[in-house]
């Protein structure tokens, strides 16, 4: 422990050095005070003492020994006599004991100053210590009144040092201000400062941290608060001191906040108007323009909102200005519809002017575009309703709230829904209530869950389908669209037909595919690419083509028909159905020919083009019908030579029968007249008999010869006109008696007593003298024959009926054909050759002729001719 001695200075014992602790510590504390001499000593003496436990012992030797003698107790500042020592310490040694107590001696001499000076040392120490703790204790005391100086509640500083380290932050502000007490939240300025406070802050504190430009700035808070901040600089340190304004101060100051943020807003919102293209205005106490935005000066004409403002340009006329006026007058304001004047063209306006004690302001809105585009939306609207009235497909809107906004025409008779109930916007559920009601919804085991699953579509994003059965047997395709704003569009698009029509299809396509495989015709389906689409096995078969149909699909036709081409030696007809199935032609044409295989078979070949530039080959086996065919025309050559070797006989004998027939009929009408003699009765009536046969015999040489010139095209028509009454009356007068005889009547029925007909009247005459002849060969005793004549635009037609038994219909196609007689029982049969004729001259004169069952039981020949025969011949020549 340390001893009080005389005076000022302690005097401390060797074993204080212990106390490593307090130097190390107090070394420390040096070094943080910034004496850089003294931290030197000081950390010597630390230095020291670290190794003083090494010189301990010879220290405490040296010291026992100095203390014991009376010279070093009187002035240990005195030289050491080291003789006396030795003398002390001289007891009869050796050399050998003498030098160690020499160096003994010695090192007890270095031990003893050493010792001295370390002491004086400590005393020198112990008086700077005194200096520096008095020293400190004025810091401290100076530290404090800064720390109460700085550290005010109302005001809160920042230093920054110059380092990259935080600033430090000394005092605070009042919670009231609206500023973080957290030091980095603090730091972070744009976080409780308002935008245009942070952003002018942070650039007066840039410039004064690198340019050292003071600033006084007042700040506002997020909160609401007022500051000023002060910044300044002081060496290498800048520091901002914030203070929370209160009074007077803050009031200006928020004022001029104020200020600056009305300005800035008003700024933002002219630029705002100056891109609206709206006519935006401001007025005066005056009424007077003094802002104007350019749609406003491209409305007026003006350059510019201010030369529109100095010219005073207004939009209006007087008479809307004294509108707006008055509406001022009534509620400070007016809002209106009012035409203007823009570009030379006259437009609606939707106006808004107010009226305030400093001014006015007014803005208009054109709604001519708006108009057009609602015109132009009802008449599409409208005319998608006539639209969809006239869709076949029933239609039904619904709106957000479920309730029917339209439905056509088509939905209306669907469901046969009354008109009250459409008309009155009824849910969707109560509908389909009135749906199931009706019997036209089949019954549902749960009707509600039904009914709630089908309104399910209100909530859906995507567009659902679904297929109702109804009780009716038909079928509906029912797709509900749900719409973007709300609602549903529904469609009920009956599809029964098209069902029914799609599975006749699919068994139309069936037995089509089970007609093609089982028809005896090869048959082949090729595409636009020449390749094969379709076959039937009997194309395989014929061919001989390896696999079945389907095996072949896809080979291309020029391969097919090599197989075909090794066959044949008739190849030019297989080059052209190449060519025009590969062929690029839009129009394609139908090739048919024969094919003689080299084994006797011959194969009609026919390519017939489809739709989609498809074409259809199809080989038929023609080889026993070739035979049959040549059979017949060998039998039909064979049956014309013989007819014709039958004409020419008949002809022959006609013309022989001529001479003899004409002496017959000499010599019979001289017995008849009693050129050579009276004849008795018996005799007479002989004689009639043979005029009579010879007669008869007479007309049908004739009309054999008739026939035979008409055949070989050599006879020639007479045409003039002819009147039609007077050729029938006068084929009567040969028939006269016949018709006397059978006591019939004949009526003549013409519409025009003066009808003319072109044609040649001999032999118009021989036409109505057959068929009338025919009548009356046909007539019942006391019947009545009828002859009618009808001219018509462009013929004439003569019928002839009588009341017999008609004409069967096996008969009706045959009648007309020579030798062909229609004889019946109780009747004379004619030659077969009267009708024949009449046909002949019919269709010489360009007419047709064709009988028909009469009213009356009998039958009725109908003749028509042509009016005027030259103009019908040149028509069919032209045709």
């Amino acid at each position: 422990m340390p001893k009080s001695g005389s005076g000022d200075t302690p005097n401390y014992s060797l074993f204080d050095f212990s106390d490593k602790q307090i130097l190390r510590n107090r070394n420390e504390r040096f070094d943080r005070q910034g004496s850089q001499k003294r931290g030197s000593l000081y950390r010597w003496i630390a230095h020291f003492s670290n190794h003083r436990a090494l010189l301990g012992a010879p220290l405490f030797v040296s010291a026992m020994a100095g203390f014991g003698s009376p010279t070093f107790a009187a002035d240990v500042s005195s030289p050491i006599n080291f003789a006396s020592i030795a003398g002390f310490f001289a007891p009869p040694f050796g050399s050998v004991e003498i030098m160690m107590l020499a160096i003994f001696g010695g090192a007890m001499s270095f031990a003893l100053l050493s010792a001295n000076w370390l002491i004086r040392e400590r005393a020198r120490i112990a008086g700077e210590n005194r200096l520096l703790k008095n020293r400190l204790s004025i810091l401290r005391a100076s530290h404090e009144r800064t720390d109460a100086l700085v550290n005010i509640n109302d005001q809160c500083t920042v230093v920054w040092d110059g380092s990259a380290q935080n600033p430090e932050i000394l005092g605070s502000l009042a919670s009231t201000s609206g500023v973080p007490k957290d030091h980095s939240a603090f730091l972070a300025f744009g976080i409780w400062l308002k935008p245009g406070s942070a952003s002018d802050f942070e650039k007066a504190l840039k410039d004064l941290r690198q340019n050292a430009a003071s600033f006084d700035l007042p700040l506002q808070t997020r909160g609401g608060g007022i500051l000023e901040a002060q910044g300044r600089t002081s060496g290498g340190h800048a520091f901002v001191r914030f203070i929370e304004l209160g009074g007077e101060r803050a009031a200006l100051a928020k004022l001029e906040a104020d200020h600056v943020n009305l300005l800035s807003m008003i700024d933002c919102v002219q630029k705002l108007f100056e891109k609206i293209n709206i006519p935006i205005w401001l007025k005066d106490k005056e009424s007077k323009l003094f802002w104007a935005n350019q749609a406003y000066a491209n409305a007026v004409d003006a350059k510019n909102g201010e030369a529109a403002v100095m010219q005073d340009i207004q939009l209006f006329d007087s008479a809307e200005r004294s509108e707006i006026t008055a509406g001022h007058q009534n509620s400070n304001h007016f809002s209106g519809r009012l035409p203007a004047v823009i570009s030379g063209d006259r437009r609606i306006m939707d106006v808004v002017d107010i009226a305030t004690e400093s001014g006015g302001a007014g803005i208009a809105i054109d709604r001519n575009d708006i108009e057009v585009v609602k015109t132009t939306l009802s008449k599409t609207i409208a005319s998608h309703t006539v639209m969809l009235d006239q869709l076949a497909t029933a239609v039904a809107i619904f709106d957000s709230s479920k309730r029917l906004q339209f439905a056509n025409t088509s939905f209306q008779k669907l469901w046969g829904l009354d008109s009250a109930l459409l008309e009155g916007n009824p849910t969707h559920g109560e509908i389909l209530d009135a749906m199931l009601a009706s019997g036209k919804l089949p019954e549902q085991p749960d009707w509600r869950k039904w009914r709630e699953d089908q309104l399910t579509v209100y909530q859906a994003m995507e567009q659902n389908e679904i297929w109702w059965h109804l009780p009716d047997g038909t079928t509906l395709r029912v797709i509900s669209s749900p719409q973007e704003q709300g609602g549903a569009t529904w469609t009920f698009e009956n599809v029964t037909e098209q069902l029914a029509l799609e599975s006749n299809y699919n068994a139309l396509i069936k037995v089509q595919g089970e007609t093609l495989d089982h028809l005896h015709e090869a048959v082949a389906v090729f595409g636009s690419d020449g390749k094969l689409r379709l076959s039937n096995p009997a194309f395989s078969t014929m061919w001989e083509f390896e696999g079945n149909s389907q095996a072949l699909e896809g080979c291309h036709v020029s391969d097919l028909l090599d197989a075909v081409r090794s066959r044949t030696d008739t190849t030019e007809i297989l080059d052209d159905i190449i060519r025009e199935i590969t062929g690029l032609n839009d129009e394609r044409e139908t090739i048919d020919g024969r094919l003689e295989l080299n084994d006797g078979t011959i194969v009609d070949v026919i390519l017939v083009s489809l739709p989609q530039a498809q074409s259809m080959l199809t080989f038929t086996d023609k080889t026993d019908s070739i035979k049959v065919e040549r059979a017949l025309e060998q039998r039909a050559e064979a049956l014309e030579a013989s007819d014709h070797l039958k004409s020419k006989f008949i002809q022959h004998v006609s013309y022989e029968l001529r001479a003899p027939l004409t002496s017959i009929s000499g010599f019979g009408e001289l017995l008849s007249n009693g050129s050579i003699g009276t004849l008795s009765g018996k005799q007479s009536e002989y004689v009639d008999h043979i005029n009579e046969a010879s007669a008869t015999l007479k007309a049908i040489v004739d009309d054999i010869l008739d026939l035979a010139t008409m055949d070989a095209g050599v006879l020639n028509l007479d045409m003039q006109e002819v009147l039609l009454k007077r050729t029938i009356q006068n084929s009567l007068e040969g028939l006269q008696d016949e018709i006397k005889q059978h006591n019939l009547t004949v009526k003549i029925e013409i519409t025009d007593g003066d009808a003319v007909l072109v044609a040649d009247r001999e032999r118009l005459q021989q036409i109505l003298y057959n068929l009338i002849s025919n009548a009356v060969n046909f007539s019942p005793d006391g019947g009545k024959i009828i002859i009618s004549g009808k001219i018509r635009a462009n013929t004439v037609e003569i019928a002839i009926s009588d009341e017999g038994h008609g004409v069967p219909d096996n008969m009706k196609n045959t009648i007309f054909d020579r030798f062909e007689s229609g004889g019946v029982a109780n009747q004379r049969q004619g030659t077969g050759l009267g009708l024949s004729i009449v046909k002949s001259l019919v269709n010489l004169h360009g007419g047709r002729v064709f009988v028909e069952n009469a009213e009356s039981g009998g039958a009725r020949f109908v003749c028509q001719f042509p009016r005027n025969l030259e103009q019908k011949l040149s028509l069919d020549a032209a045709e």
